[in-house]
């Protein structure tokens, strides 16, 4: 099946409130967002979902009224309600990977401990609604992949606590780190930290617009409504990614002399589970004349941390090597034909819609060979055969 792929068209800015309205813009439906969100089972609150315009682009926003929350909390506060929710242990540990990154932020801001801040409107159930409803939706929309646009960050001064600073605020700047920005001039703040957070927390590539089929589109409506320049709304562009063409992707290496062989093994095995696209491992001559492997890991630029994190907790390495480098892919696709064994999916390869390569599933081979009791080859050859007969009969492409 194609990625389902969300692009996040940031060139007016991108906040909590406003990915939330995009995506409900998108076709997510309010019911089920709002039965997810009331497993958080913190306090009072309601959410509403209400259409309306920005300078003529019709949108939702996404409100959310909790008139008794007192806001002020620490992480710690935000973890126990996590903890205690019914929400997925996936959903839960997300959440509070992503909240400890904006506590993180301002804890460096303030030069204090990120156990010590306590944050004011960020420490309010808002935030909390933004980021847990933003994963919830993702995974309703059945999201496999973010893209994202150079982000807006707007323009004049903002009200803190201690004073007024220019846009972005420093937690935003912080938690944009390593993202392309810019600012289009505005006189107000068009990307918060919420949603600073949740676009490069997502994102695993920043960028023009990626190849993919467009289905839907969806715009979540800022507060604000200026009259002039950009309209204050966040597209969202879902669709499926096309499979082919140039691809950014993360190399990560690490040598090693002091790994057992089976500890090996199932490293390679933890790393392709947890979503990396190959590992293989080289045989090496170190210092000392040492035989030993250098472990290479190709992944999707997102999963940079679940790797690492792998890697570290088990090899026996204490660095890793990491780049990022383009791969170019044919478009993939699978088909099912019919043999005298038995049916056998077969992977092609298209290059400009033509297929170069064909290549029976090896699975469905080794298991029809082990039960029919034949020759592993014969199989494969009986399912190449069936599909050159088949792809003959359905016209000049062969695909």
């Amino acid at each position: 099946m194609p990625e389902r792929l969300l692009y996040f068209d940031c060139s007016a800015g991108v906040s909590g409130d406003m990915t939330l309205g995009a995506l409900v813009d998108l076709g997510l439906p309010v019911k089920k967002l709002t039965a997810e969100l009331e497993k958080l089972q913190a306090g009072h609150f309601r959410v509403k979902a209400v259409k309306g315009s920005r300078q003529g682009i019709r949108g939702t926003h996404f409100r959310v009224q909790a008139p008794d929350d007192p806001g002020h909390r620490h992480l710690a506060e935000f973890a126990g309600i996590l903890e205690a929710s019914r929400l997925s242990v996936r959903i839960k540990e997300r959440s509070l990977e992503l909240l400890r990154r904006i506590y993180a932020a301002e804890a460096r801001v303030h030069g204090k401990r990120i156990d010590d801040i306590h944050l004011h409107e960020l420490g309010s159930l808002d935030t909390l609604i933004d980021v847990v409803g933003t994963l919830v939706g993702l995974e309703l929309l059945g999201v496999g992949a973010v893209e994202s646009s150079p982000i807006n960050v707007g323009g004049g001064e903002i009200e803190m606590e201690h004073g007024s600073m220019s846009a972005p605020a420093p937690a935003t700047a912080l938690l944009l780190k390593g993202a392309p920005v810019f600012s289009d001039g505005s006189s107000f703040e068009r990307t918060t930290p919420t949603g600073a957070l949740l676009v490069t927390s997502l994102a695993r590539r920043f960028g023009p617009w990626p190849a993919m089929t467009m289905r839907q589109v969806g715009y979540g409506l800022g507060s604000k409504d200026p009259q002039d320049g950009r309209p204050n709304a966040l597209r969202l562009v879902l669709g499926e990614a096309r499979s082919g063409g140039l691809q950014t992707v993360l190399v990560m290496e690490a040598t090693l002399d002091d790994m057992s062989p089976e500890v090996a093994g199932y490293l390679l095995e933890r790393l392709l589970a947890a979503g990396a696209l190959d590992v293989f491992l080289t045989p090496v001559q170190m210092k000392k004349s040492r035989p030993g492997v250098n472990v290479t890991v190709l992944a999707p630029v997102r999963l940079r941390q679940d790797m690492a994190e792998i890697l570290f907790a088990e090899s026996t390495t204490l660095g890793l090597r990491c780049s990022e480098v383009e791969r170019q892919v044919l478009e993939r696709k699978q088909v099912r034909v019919s043999t005298p064994f038995g049916k056998v999916t077969v992977k092609l390869g298209l290059s400009n819609g033509r297929v170069v390569n064909a290549a029976p599933e090896f699975e469905d081979c080794r298991r029809i060979a082990s039960r029919k009791g034949v020759p592993l080859k014969e199989v494969q050859q009986a399912a190449l055969a069936a599909w050159r007969a088949e792809s003959l009969g359905r016209g000049p492409d062969r695909s």
